[in-house]
This record gives C-alpha cells, sequence and structure tokens, in this order.
C-alpha cells in the first residue's frame, strides 16, 4: 500500500485534521518492515520482528542495531533515477554522473538540495498536490489552463521557453557560444560539459522559475541576472576574506562571467 492510499484508509477509519503530507513524514518514519508486519494474536505483547536474516526486537536493541535498519535500504536508487534513465534512455553511469554534478556544480545547500528534489523526482508541482487534495487543482499557476507537470514548470510553459530562449542569448554574452536547451539539459543539466558555470546558471534559472511559481509572478531574465550577480558577489566576498580570490575554484568557475560583466 503506497502513501496515497495508506492515508485514504486511514481517513475512511476516522482520520481527521491532517493532510497527506503530514502522514506520509510520519509513516516514512517508520521502517518498511513495520509498515506491513503481520502480527501473530498469539505474540501481540512481542515487538521483535525479522529483518533480512537478523531477528529484531526493539526493547533490547542498541542504537547501532535501529542505525543499521534505518539505513539497509538506502543504497538503493531513487524513483528519479530510474524514471529519468528510462525517459531519456541513458545508462547507469550518464545518470549517476547528473547526480554527482550537483556536488561540482554548487557549493550552496539550498541550491544542491533543489537539484536534487528535481533529480530524484519529489518536485510538488499542482499535478501532485492536487491528487493528495493540498490545491483544488492541477493546473499551471501562470496560465490556469495545462496541467502543471515537471516538465511543463521548467520546460513546455510558453513563460517558461522564453526565458529559456533568453538565456541562450544571456549565455552567449558570457561564453560566446550558443547553446540550444533540450528537455534532458533543462532537467538533468548538461552532462557533457566540463563549464560547470553553465549547469550552475541552469540551476538558476530553474530555482527562479520554482520561486516565481511560488509567488505567482512569471519568470523573467531580469531578475534572473540580479541572481547571478547576488550569488557573484557573495562567492567574491567568500574568496576574497581566505585569500584565494586570484587563483584556485573561484576564478576557474567565474573567470568568463568576469570577462564578460561588462557587456551583461
Amino acid at each position: 500500500m503506497n502513501n496515497l492510499d495508506s492515508f485514504n484508509s486511514a481517513r475512511r477509519e476516522g482520520l481527521k485534521n491532517t493532510n497527506c503530507l503530514v502522514w506520509t513524514g510520519i509513516r516514512q518514519a517508520i521502517p518498511p518492515e513495520l509498515r506491513t508486519l503481520e502480527v501473530d494474536v498469539n505474540e501481540v505483547m512481542s515487538l521483535e520482528f525479522q529483518c533480512g536474516e537478523t531477528a529484531f526486537n526493539p526493547p533490547t536493541s542498541r542504537s547501532k542495531y535501529f542505525y543499521e535498519l534505518l539505513i539497509v535500504k538506502k543504497a538503493e536508487v531513487s524513483r528519479g533515477f530510474i524514471k529519468w534513465k528510462e525517459e531519456f534512455r541513458l545508462d547507469d553511469v550518464a545518470i549517476s554522473k547528473a547526480f554527482l554534478n550537483v556536488r561540482s556544480s554548487s557549493s550552496e545547500t539550498f541550491v544542491r538540495s533543489f537539484r536534487y528534489k528535481i533529480l530524484s523526482d519529489i518536485v510538488f508541482t499542482n499535478n501532485r498536490l492536487a491528487k493528495i487534495g493540498y490545491v483544488p487543482n492541477d493546473l499551471y499557476t501562470f496560465c490556469g489552463i495545462e496541467s502543471e507537470t515537471v516538465y511543463y514548470l521548467f520546460y513546455e510553459c510558453f513563460s517558461t521557453r522564453l526565458i529559456w530562449n533568453k538565456f541562450s542569448s544571456f549565455w552567449f554574452l558570457v561564453s560566446g557560444k550558443q547553446v540550444k536547451l533540450t528537455l534532458q539539459d533543462v532537467l538533468l543539466g548538461i552532462l557533457d560539459t566540463d563549464v560547470e558555470l553553465l549547469n550552475y546558471f541552469i540551476t538558476l534559472v530553474k530555482l527562479h522559475i520554482w520561486i516565481s511559481r511560488k509567488r505567482g509572478v512569471a519568470p523573467n531574465l531580469t531578475a534572473f541576472k540580479k541572481i547571478v550577480k547576488a550569488k557573484f558577489r557573495i562567492e567574491k566576498y567568500v574568496a576574497i576574506k581566505n585569500n584565494t580570490y586570484t587563483e584556485g575554484k573561484f576564478q576557474a568557475r567565474w573567470q568568463l562571467y568576469i570577462n564578460s560583466s561588462q557587456e551583461l
């Protein structure tokens, strides 16, 4: 039984004053083995259950055994890993590279977290929020016509396509190179580029679209350029403070932007 079916079942049994997101959070905190555990009425007083080849008894187990139980399935790939692999017909190496690029293209926890959510397919657009009753319908925030899926939000909508087209012109001023972004490039990042700054900027555009959606305003290039300038100034300040401004990662990362800043 998935989280939504479990929530609906609990509501039929009388659950009140909550929603599917809260219920999912509580349910996810319970180890999978316990969610479907069939209890023998003759052993109802015992909490012991089988976890793989090990009998696990909570009252007598130490903290390290709880930890081992919680991480036993953490090595499994995410839903997004499987989805994007099938969607774009990529192999494991290519999808793994998309996840690994998150760390190399950004040092900010919030930006990394946002990109991981897209890669793991856990972005809650109206299409998903409507299914759990959190919003009245699944229509796109800006146009109110199409269903708001991750594809439509970040790539297919007219306002989104407009900012991507303008971003291509912006990147040409920065690098002197034309870039035409596909759906795969937008959602996963460009996998065959050595320019970390390009993937970082693509992530910032997606983040700008997401924040604009939350505020109910259309994304625009002027606001995006202000975000880039703010990020640049912060990283420059940190580099100067750490005496790494003239060499090292900062210059390697931002050199294209520094060289073109007068044109922007």
